[in-house]
């Protein structure tokens, strides 16, 4: 049985977890549940028209992933902690200074296209890389830690910000969620090692004595190691699609789901203060299922706990579906989907650091991640020829059902740490 510890991080290991937290936290705020209020109080306040400011989110999404690659190049450069205080110092002053005082569309596009590239970047290039390196076998569990900030998010955003917006102009009730990430970013500069040796702990928070016994690979290559993987080489390799495709199809799922969850529950018979407490509901529900994940993930190896959790997911939207037999089901489903919210930002992480291991994660997943991203964007397309052909969405919530079995038998048929340095150090060899 693996005997990995799912809780000695220490108390550094612990001050990385929590920046990973509140940067998800604090790009949820300009990017997706911030928004519902923020963009209503930008619309009014600035005369811009608001559908056209709620599509230009797909603009900024896809002008995200050219500037992954962007970003991914400085990172290899100067390195991970320092871009990640770079890019939450950029969100944050775009947060202020653009989107907040947006007076035109170009403005508003700007600021968008920016938080989106920062945020994005800063947790699955950056905060995804230091977590891989600082706990190379506990990456699982500390993923699903971190993650709970967005699930955080999901839960307290929108009723603090309304608060917020009642007590002064939006432009200056907001600004915190534009100080907080300028605040952070400082901090990561100042204390954020690229390496844990730096900072005074061994990888995974172990002593001196395991540390010499377990990690020989890590110990002989250390801080110079320079992946031998190339851009091309990756095109080539089978796997880098398939670190792509798995938590792409996951994310496809999750936010096509998410995006019409409250309008979906209500079509099955719940009233909209109650389909609303019941997004809020399921995002404290995300919380515990990121953590579970996590140690799942820890415990079982990623793909196993991938395939458990596509297989969970697919059980809550299935029991959705059946809600319209059944109205009971739909709280059951709620819970269900709710404690899946998390599992998908955890697997965009862990399972291509699984496949090619976490000496060569940071490289692959500039390639990786940009690729998923493409696919989770998928889910408008879905939704949107689902209702036109069907005027329901019940029918996109089978094609996801779908999906999600698929994700599992692409996941049983991957080779798990197939490229993995540690898992195999004879290919360090070639």
């Amino acid at each position: 049985m693996n005997k990995t510890s799912v809780r000695n991080f220490g108390s550094k290991g612990w001050l990385l977890i929590l920046f990973g937290i509140i940067c998800l936290f604090c790009n949820n705020a300009g990017t997706s549940d911030g928004l519902n209020v923020a963009l209503p109080a930008i619309s009014e306040g600035s005369g811009l028209d608001y559908n056209i400011c709620l599509s230009i989110g797909t603009i900024a999404g896809f002008a995200g992933v050219v500037a992954m690659f962007v970003i991914g190049k400085i990172r290899d450069k100067i390195g991970s902690s320092k871009m990640s205080g770079i890019l939450m110092i950029i969100f944050g002053f775009a947060f202020l200074f653009l989107f907040l005082r947006a007076e035109n569309l170009v403005m508003y596009a700007v600021s968008m296209c920016i938080m989106v590239s920062c945020g994005q970047g800063t947790f699955f290039l950056c905060m995804g890389a230091l977590q891989s390196s600082w706990f190379p076998k506990k990456r699982g569990v500390v993923v699903g830690i971190s993650t709970i900030g967005a699930n955080i998010a999901s839960a307290i955003m929108v009723p603090i910000m309304t608060v917020l917006v009642t007590i002064a102009n939006y432009k200056i009730g907001l600004s915190v969620f534009g100080v907080l990430p300028i605040l952070m970013g400082i901090l990561c500069l100042v204390f954020l090692k690229d390496n844990p040796m730096d900072a005074g702990i061994y990888p995974d928070n172990v002593s001196r004595e395991e540390y010499e016994r377990d990690y020989a690979i890590i110990k002989d290559e250390g801080s110079s190691y320079v992946s031998d993987w190339t851009i091309g080489k990756l095109l080539r390799t089978k796997e880098l699609y398939l670190s792509a495709l798995v938590p792409g199809i996951m994310g496809l799922v999750l936010v096509g789901i998410v995006s019409q969850f409250v309008n979906r529950n209500i079509a099955l018979g719940l009233s909209q203060p109650v389909a609303v407490g019941a997004m809020t509901a399921a995002a404290v529900c995300g919380m515990f299922g990121s953590w579970l994940v996590g140690v799942l993930d820890t415990k079982m190896g990623t793909k196993k706990s991938a395939m458990l959790y596509c297989g969970f997911f697919a059980v809550g939207v299935l029991l959705n579906l059946l809600a319209e037999w059944c109205p009971p089901l739909v709280y059951v489903s709620i819970l269900v989907i709710g404690m899946s919210l998390g599992g998908t930002t955890n697997f965009q992480i862990s399972w291509p650091a699984s496949i090619f291991g976490t000496m060569d994660y940071p490289f692959v997943n500039k390639l990786a991640f940009p690729m998923g991203y493409c696919i989770v964007s998928l889910n408008f397309i879905v939704n949107a020829v689902v209702l036109q052909l069907t005027g329901s969405l019940s029918r996109a919530y089978l094609v996801y059902v779908v999906l999600l079995v698929i994700d599992i038998l692409i996941i049983k048929c991957t080779d798990a740490a197939k490229w993995d340095k540690i898992v195999h150090p004879e290919l360090l060899k070639k």
